[in-house]
């Protein structure tokens, strides 16, 4: 009798513990829109896709913390929606909000209008300051939306209409034009640029290009890379050995973008990769790294990185894989955080066919960071225990 209690205890207290967090909907979409107008209460959305790194953390350490479930639970009801999810039409509604990374936590009124979002991993505290701009009407994003569609160009206004809306309308283009020439260079604006999908063919991006230096003083070095570098490596890449790609060549020659080089280079190997054309893929390689690497040490990397990722079907048919250590090796050297994990030198390994290296180097990292409980630590320790389990 004694252990009967014992056990009922214990099933108690878990089901306290589990219950302490976010109570999300099990139902429809429909269905979940419908609790939240008939109780009258906001909707949280969490969508998620079953690949997102950042979702899952969000799910594992946030969502079932008691500060988040005492909050969220009396003030909203709450759904997740998985937009990779097949049988269901998530990706659909996401499309409909604009959703274009993850995780995107949205919230919504009873009729499905948008009231508030917010982009990416939060902390619990993080989490609740942004659920409470729900109920205040001159923060949350819905209200901008609104001031903007009413004609509002203020500034504050612009930057939430624009991170919902990416410039799904064409309405950036015009907007821009209309600013002076100082708040175009300025932070904010850049900001906004790295949010929004600009034509890589009209007039604002040709501008961007042109004073893509004057944004490095203000922009992270990722921002840039997001709303400038990737659409130029795009539209090279996509068109490499095509008429096309003479006339993309030509353009950025005469906008006068300074990397245009390094750029047709690594269009130039990511083709002969692609094909497995090995031998061209090391001779553009090598010439990549002798005319571009003394101050790029990352380009090393970003070799070792993409010669794995084209798989081991692939990369198995590569004849040097000495070559490959050696930039892995050379990157290590120059790491500025040398106690860092270094992917390069794991990839490497796994290239060379040395399995046993690869593991060593992944368990000997994992020996180091034991008990480290930071973010960034936590986060390698569970991508490098994914990386060892996908070479067994």
């Amino acid at each position: 009798m004694k252990n009967l209690f014992v056990i009922i205890a214990a099933i108690l207290f878990c089901g306290n513990v589990f219950s302490q967090g976010i109570n999300f909907e099990h139902g429809t979409f429909k269905e979940a829109l419908a609790k939240a107008k008939a109780e009258n209460k906001p909707m949280f959305i969490d969508v998620f896709t079953s690949w997102c790194g950042p979702c899952k953390k969000l799910s594992k350490e946030v969502f079932p913390q008691k500060a988040v479930g005492d909050y969220f639970n009396k003030s909203f009801v709450s759904f997740k929606l998985q937009t990779d999810k097949k049988e269901a039409d998530n990706k659909e509604i996401a499309d409909r909000y604009h959703v274009t990374a993850y995780p995107t936590l949205m919230w919504v009124d009873g009729e499905g209008e948008l009231l508030h979002l917010a982009v990416g991993f939060h902390e619990v505290d993080k989490l609740l300051t942004e659920a409470k701009k729900v109920f205040d009407e001159d923060k949350r994003v819905g209200s901008s939306i609104t001031k903007w569609n009413n004609g509002d160009r203020s500034l504050p206004v612009a930057m939430n209409y624009f991170a919902f809306d990416k410039n799904s309308k064409g309405e950036f283009e015009e907007y821009f034009k209309g600013l002076p020439e100082k708040q175009k260079l300025d932070s904010l604006t850049f900001e906004m640029i790295s949010d929004v999908r600009l034509d890589t063919d009209g007039e604002v991006f040709v501008f961007v290009v042109r004073h893509r230096k004057d944004y490095q003083k203000v922009a992270y070095d990722f921002k840039i890379e997001r709303a400038i570098d990737q659409e130029i490596d795009y539209e090279l890449q996509s068109n490499f050995g095509t008429e096309k790609y003479k006339e993309i060549v030509l353009k950025y020659k005469q906008i006068g973008f300074d990397e245009l080089g390094l750029f047709m280079k690594r269009a130039e190997w990511k083709y002969y990769l692609n094909k497995s054309d090995f031998l061209s893929f090391e001779k553009s390689a090598k010439e990549y790294l002798q005319e571009f690497s003394k101050p790029n040490n990352y380009l090393r990397n970003e070799l070792v990185w993409e010669l794995y990722g084209v798989g081991k079907e692939k990369f198995s048919k590569f004849n040097n894989p000495d070559l490959v250590i050696d930039w892995a090796n050379e990157f290590k050297k120059k790491m500025m955080e040398p106690d860092q994990f270094c992917y390069p030198e794991f990839y490497a390994y796994v290239i060379a066919g040395d399995i046993n290296r690869a593991k060593k180097i992944g368990n000997d990292y994992l020996k180091s960071t034991e008990g480290e409980s930071d973010y960034r630590s936590v986060s390698t320790r569970e991508y490098v225990q994914y990386l060892l389990s996908e070479i067994k």
